[in-house]
């Protein structure tokens, strides 16, 4: 898979299900629009090219004719004057010798008359001149003349083979383009070639021939040689020039172009239809060139109702679109919202709705898999009160034997040392500790109940073990959380185990302190004990921090396991010790916290 598909599917997926169907909806009708409205453009752009082409090539036969007709009637007159005895009878006489000056003069008088007779009235010839045998210019009616004649040095020469009528150029005769018709003079006796008659024609009275025409949108017409050379235009530019040059047509367009006599292709960058016509005579070929875009009326008309027709049908396949789109994602986003509700803690939902597509099964297994959730976490719930019941059992089952075995042994011993008053003081405070661990079944108890267990706890082993050990509780009275709710059985493991691992030799000094942070309360039990190795303190902390519970360890793990389980994974316990100095158990709980509100089914 290509790098754009997966970018653009990655963009696709990070979309709503609702824009995502809505885009595909709009996408594939607009598509079908736009195939369509192409389709149908296109059909109405080639009908526009034929009718554009047949009536070119109406107009191209009819320039053809005029063309025709116009070169015909020059050469009629050259055919006239080229035969006129009196013309014939001059040029025999040659009177360009030096010494016939007079006789000249009156030859050039009557040879003026004579032409102005013919071709005096023709309003295509503006010029004419007579040469005599030696190219010598025998008689001229105007002096642009003589700037044609380096143009037909070669044509003269061929002029005494070929007697044919000759019609050449244009050549540029003081700045503009002229065309010459050369005839040949002949005796009408012996066919002797006597001299030549030219005659000069503007180009813009060839170019005439495209003027007034019935179609004027189709005006852009060219006169081309069998070279390709431009010989006039419509315009009158580009003469002289080649037509592909002029016009910017790549070379193989205008190879197909010779082969084919309709071609489109591109003229200066514009799309163009390019229409030819022979004429055969001359050998020139006439170009009438289209631009596309020149088919503007009704070519408009014709994308303006496409244009129409295609917006609204796209805005009734969008209105479609969104109908169909709501009908699948409002159901769906229903769904997700009671999942939604479901995430933030409330199983007890149901999602309705009331159709029978396929939808209607997600709907259906929703419901079901709420239903078996719902009965999945009172499993649960009940096999985690259990195993914390379990645990706390656990816990009062090792309190129970041992420090109540050893509570009544110190009891005895203060008997019998005569002090009945601190023995009473420790039956008092043996049975409120009791008392106060079974909390009635209950298992969440407030923390000033905790702390006043552990407190009796501390008192009945400092009677124990007397100047072996001393406590001291300090609490931050700034603290307004005394009933915040803890797991019973907090504090007194952590105590326990200091009178388990800590005492030495040396009197052992226990810290209980309790103070408020920024968003917590800290309460850390201390002491100045023997501290635990770095490998017993890294294998406590593992057991901690995955609640790994033992026979010999259950009381650390546990109460981190309740806590996190109580008030999440950001709150719990931590040990930091050091071997000679002591251990520090941090409990960390949040600050206005009330815990779970149970009433003994923790």
């Amino acid at each position: 898979m290509n790098p754009a598909k997966n970018l653009i599917l990655s963009l696709f997926q990070k979309i709503t299900l609702k824009r995502r169907l809505l885009l595909t909806y709009s996408l594939l009708s607009s598509l079908i629009l736009l195939i369509t409205s192409v389709a149908f453009y296109n059909s109405s752009k080639k009908i526009l090219i034929d009718r554009a082409t047949k009536s070119s090539r109406q107009q191209l036969e009819l320039i053809t004719n005029n063309l025709g007709e116009k070169i015909d009637h020059i050469s009629d007159y050259a055919v006239t004057l080229s035969i006129s005895s009196s013309i014939a009878n001059i040029l025999k006489e040659n009177p360009t010798v030096p010494d016939r000056e007079i006789k000249r003069f009156w030859a050039n008088t009557e040879l003026t008359n004579q032409a102005q007779r013919i071709i005096g009235l023709h309003k295509n010839i503006y010029a004419w001149d007579i040469l005599d045998t030696e190219n010598h210019w025998f008689h001229s009616s105007t002096t642009e003349t003589e700037d044609v004649f380096p143009f037909l040095a070669s044509e003269l020469d061929s002029l005494r083979r070929n007697l044919s009528f000759q019609f050449l150029g244009p050549f540029p005769v003081n700045g503009e383009p002229v065309f010459v018709a050369l005839k040949s003079i002949t005796d009408i006796d012996n066919t002797k070639y006597l001299g030549a008659l030219v005659l000069l024609i503007r180009e813009t009275n060839i170019s005439a021939s495209f003027h007034n025409l019935p179609d004027d949108d189709l005006k852009n017409f060219f006169i081309v040689d069998e070279d390709n050379r431009i010989l006039s235009s419509s315009t009158s530019e580009g003469i002289y020039s080649s037509f592909g040059d002029y016009t910017g047509i790549s070379p193989d367009d205008l190879a197909l172009f010779e082969k084919n006599d309709c071609q489109i292709a591109s003229v200066n960058g514009v799309e163009t239809l390019l229409i030819r016509k022979e004429y055969a005579p001359l050998n020139w070929h006439i170009i009438n060139l289209i631009p596309l875009e020149s088919l503007t009326i009704e070519h408009v008309m014709i994308l303006k109702n496409i244009i129409i027709i295609s917006v609204i049908l796209l805005l009734l396949s969008f209105v479609f679109s969104i109908l169909c789109t709501k009908t699948v994602t409002s159901p769906i986003q229903r769904l997700a919202s009671k999942m939604e509700a479901a995430s933030l803690g409330n199983l007890n939902i149901t999602a309705d709705y009331y159709s029978r597509d396929e939808l209607a099964v997600l709907y259906d297994q929703f419901n079901l898999m709420m239903q078996k959730i719902q009965a999945l976490l009172q499993n649960i719930y009940e096999e985690q009160n259990a195993k914390q019941k379990m645990e706390i059992q656990l816990l009062q089952s090792q309190i129970n034997p041992h420090f109540l075995y050893n509570t009544l042994n110190t009891i005895k011993s203060l008997i019998e040392l005569d002090m009945p008053e601190t023995a009473g003081k420790a039956v008092a405070s043996m049975s409120s500790f009791y008392r106060n661990l079974l909390s009635r079944g209950q298992f969440i108890i407030p923390l000033k109940d905790e702390l006043l267990l552990t407190e009796q706890y501390l008192y009945i082993q400092n009677l124990r073990f007397m100047e072996f050990v001393d406590y001291e509780i300090i609490c931050d009275k700034s603290c307004p959380d005394w009933n915040i709710k803890v797991p019973k059985l907090t504090l007194q493991p952590i105590v326990e185990n200091v009178f388990v691992h800590a005492l030495a030799h040396t009197k052992c000094h226990i810290r209980l302190q309790i103070q408020c942070a920024q968003d917590s309360i800290i309460i850390s039990v201390e002491d100045n004990g023997k501290g635990i190795p770095p490998d017993k303190l890294s294998s406590l902390e593992k057991s901690i921090s995955q609640s790994i519970t033992s026979q010999k360890s259950i009381g650390l793990p546990s109460v981190h396991h309740r806590i996190t389980l109580l008030y999440g994974k950001n709150y719990g316990l931590s040990v930091k010790s050091r071997e000679g100095i002591g251990t520090a158990v941090i409990i960390k709980l949040p600050k206005g916290g009330d815990g779970i509100e149970n009433t003994g089914n923790y």
